[in-house]
C-alpha cells in the first residue's frame, strides 16, 4: 500500500509485500537517454550538508569539491536518495567519528553512475546505471553521501537487481527510493552472519544445518536483513526473533520461525524462547544494547554442550563467571562486527556485493518495505535535517527513513 502526503516534506511508504516496492513507479528515477550521456557535466563544487561544529546545527555548504580524476577503479555517483542512520545524529551529539571541520556525514545513498575510473567494468556500469552504495569508510569524506556526488570503489557498489518477465523483458525488483535505505543495514547484517558461518557454503548440497539462532532487535534495519541471510544461508535449523509482536507477520514473511515478544520479562522470554527450541540456542546476534547481549548470554548457556557463539553490534556485555552453570561443558566466543572489513578487504565486499545481488535479483533478499521518504524541496539538506531529528525523537521500528535530495 502507497500513501503519499504532499502537504508534508515527506512521502510515507506503508508496511507491505515486495509487490508494493515494484508498484511504487511514481518515484522512478527518471534515466538519462543515450543522447544525452555526452552532455553530462561534472562540476567542480557541489552542495552538501556538513558538521561546523559540536555545538551548532548541521550546515549547508555549496563550495565543496569534487573529485575531478578517479582512481581506477571508482565511480562518480550523482546521489538521487540518501538513507538516514542513527550513527548520523549521534556522531555529532555524542561527538566520535568526526576528526575534523566541516565534516560530512551520510553512509549510504542511491544515484547514478555519471564518471568512472579506467579499470571500472563498463558493461556492469554503463553511464547512468542506476547503483545503490554503503559508504564504511567514514574517515573519506569523498565517499559521505550528504552531498550531491560520492565517489566509491565499484567492485563494492550494487546495481539495482533485475528479473526477466515472462515476455523476456528485464523489470526492476526496487527502485532507488528503496535502495537508498539498504547498505549500511545489510553490510552490518552480512558482516555480523559473516562471523557466525561461511556464507559461501549455502550453495554446497551437502552442507548440514548448524543449529538454531535467535536474533536480538528483528525489526530494525539491521535486523531485518540478518533474518533474510540467516534464511538464505539454509544452515540454521530455526531462527528466533526478539522483537515488538505487532511486526510478527512481516518477520515470519522475511524468515523468521517464530516472534518472542520483547516487552516480556527476562524470564518470560527466556521461557518462550526454550519452549520453542528445547534442544537448545547455539548462535546468537544482538542488535540492541549490552543489556540485551548479556541476556543473551544466558540463552546461548542453556541445554546443549556445543560451542556457542555470539555477536554483539552495539556493545559487548560484562560477563561474570557465576552466570554460566558449573558443570556446563559449553564453549562460548562473542565477537564485536567489524564493518570497517567490506572496503579495507575488498575480495569479501565484492564477493559480498555479488552475493547478495543474486540474493536480490531472485526475490530472496528484499529492501525494508516500510519507507518514510522527506523532501528537501528547493532547500539542500533539510529533509536530511528533518530525518534525523525524527529518527533520534521517534526512532524507526521496521521502516526506514530516506531523503530524496
Amino acid at each position: 500500500m502507497l500513501k503519499r502526503s504532499y502537504a508534508d516534506s515527506y512521502y510515507l511508504l506503508g508496511e507491505g509485500s515486495q509487490k508494493s516496492i515494484e508498484a511504487a513507479g511514481i518515484f522512478k528515477s527518471r534515466k538519462l537517454s543515450e543522447g544525452e550521456i555526452s552532455l553530462i557535466k561534472i562540476p567542480k563544487v557541489q552542495k552538501g550538508l556538513v558538521v561546523s561544529t559540536f555545538e551548532r546545527d548541521l550546515a549547508f555548504a555549496s563550495d565543496l569539491p569534487v573529485k575531478q580524476h578517479l582512481k581506477e577503479y571508482e565511480i562518480l555517483v550523482q546521489n538521487k536518495y540518501v538513507g538516514l542512520n542513527h550513527v548520523d545524529w549521534k556522531s555529532k551529539k555524542y561527538r566520535f567519528n568526526i576528526y575534523s571541520f566541516p565534516w560530512i556525514n551520510g553512509r549510504e545513498s542511491s544515484g547514478i553512475v555519471i564518471r568512472r575510473g579506467s579499470k571500472v567494468d563498463t558493461q556492469k556500469f554503463p553511464i547512468s546505471a542506476e547503483v545503490f552504495l554503503a559508504s564504511t569508510s567514514y574517515r573519506d569524506l569523498e565517499t559521505s553521501t550528504f552531498q550531491e556526488y560520492t565517489v566509491f570503489d565499484s567492485r563494492l557498489v550494487w546495481k539495482l537487481p533485475q528479473y526477466r518477465l515472462p515476455n523476456g523483458r528485464l523489470h526492476k525488483r526496487f527502485d532507488l527510493e528503496f535502495a537508498a535505505g539498504v547498505g549500511v543495514g545489510l553490510v552490518t547484517a552480512g558482516s555480523a552472519i559473516s562471523s557466525l558461518v561461511d556464507l559461501s557454503l549455502r550453495d554446497q548440497a551437502d552442507h548440514q544445518k548448524l543449529g538454531n539462532i535467535v536474533i536480538w532487535g528483528g525489526s530494525s534495519s539491521v535486523g531485518l536483513y540478518v533474518i533474510q541471510l540467516a534464511k538464505a544461508s539454509k544452515m540454521f535449523e530455526k531462527i528466533v526473533v526478539v522483537s515488538a509482536s505487532k511486526h510478527k507477520e512481516y518477520l515470519l514473511e522475511l524468515g523468521a520461525s517464530c516472534i518472542i515478544d520483547r516487552h516480556q520479562s527476562e524470564e518470560e522470554i527466556l521461557d518462550d524462547i526454550l519452549s520453542h527450541c528445547p534442544e537448545g540456542i547455539d548462535f546468537g546476534i544482538d542488535v540492541i544494547s549490552k543489556e540485551t547481549a548479556t541476556l543473551l548470554t544466558k540463552i546461548l548457556q542453556n541445554n546443549n554442550e556445543n560451542v556457542k557463539k555470539l555477536v554483539c553490534i552495539v556493545g559487548v556485555p560484562q560477563i561474570a563467571t557465576e552466570l554460566f552453570e558449573k558443570n556446563s561443558k559449553s564453549k562460548f566466543i562473542i565477537e564485536t562486527v567489524n564493518i570497517k572489513r567490506f572496503h579495507e578487504d575488498v575480495a569479501f565486499g565484492s564477493w559480498f556485493v555479488n552475493y547478495t545481488s543474486r540474493l536480490f535479483e531472485t526475490g530472496q533478499l528484499k529492501p525494508i518495505t516500510a519507507l518514510k521518504i522527506f523532501k528537501s524541496l528547493d532547500n539542500f539538506g533539510e529533509g536530511i535535517k528533518s530525518g534525523l531529528k525524527e529518527l533520534e525523537e521517534r526512532g524507526a521500528s521496521a521502516e526506514k527513513f530516506v531523503v530524496s535530495l
